[in-house]
């Protein structure tokens, strides 16, 4: 399996046997504590920092991350949208009071510890365009945030409030921002009770 940069895109693996393998679920789950923060970007927007939490039910099974990938493929933006709305929940995305569903969720094993990537079905706000009151934009429907954690739980990585994805690049397909620059997280797993 190739690396990640913000979505891990995984090939058609044949038999059930392999399948099982891929699956990795988080049979009691697994929460992580995340803080974002703008980076860059225009002088009137400054920056901005907001905590998340991010708690994931299951890992999302090759399977259906090949029907989203193959979507996207063959179907384009629309079809990976479909598809990906049409995935089971693997977990969600919490922002203060607000939830959104994530339906795509990965870990892969990497030296430096865990990639974790994850897709929820909506965006979770749209920070940039030159604005801090930045409005919704037509296009930018999911969010993405992917990120590595050490053997001690501690990581970081970038995360898109507000994207869209296109095929093409070493993972298969794009991430297109709706902010200038993605924003940059820090992530916690947080200790089971």
């Amino acid at each position: 399996m190739k690396p990640l940069l913000l979505i891990a895109v995984v090939t058609c693996l044949a038999g059930v046997g392999s399948r099982q393998q891929q699956v990795s679920p988080a049979p009691s789950g697994e929460t992580f504590d995340l803080t974002a923060a703008t980076v860059g970007g225009p002088a009137t927007l400054g920056t901005l920092t907001v905590p998340m939490v991010i708690q994931v039910d299951r890992y999302t099974e090759a399977s259906d991350r090949k029907l989203m990938t193959d979507a996207l493929k063959y179907q384009g933006y629309p079809g990976f949208l479909q598809a990906l709305r049409d995935a089971p929940p693997a977990g969600s995305l919490s922002v203060g009071q607000e939830k959104f569903v994530i339906r795509w969720a990965r870990q892969q094993p990497g030296s430096s510890g865990r990639a974790i990537s994850i897709v929820t079905d909506k965006p979770v706000f749209f920070v940039g365009g030159g604005n801090p009151n930045a409005k919704p934009k037509a296009g930018y429907d999911v969010a993405v945030a992917q990120f590595t954690v050490d053997s001690t739980g501690h990581g970081s990585g970038t995360m898109a409030a507000a994207a869209r994805v296109k095929p093409g690049g070493p993972a298969e397909f794009q991430i297109d921002d709706y902010a200038e620059t993605p924003m940059k997280i820090t992530a916690t797993v947080r200790p089971h009770p």
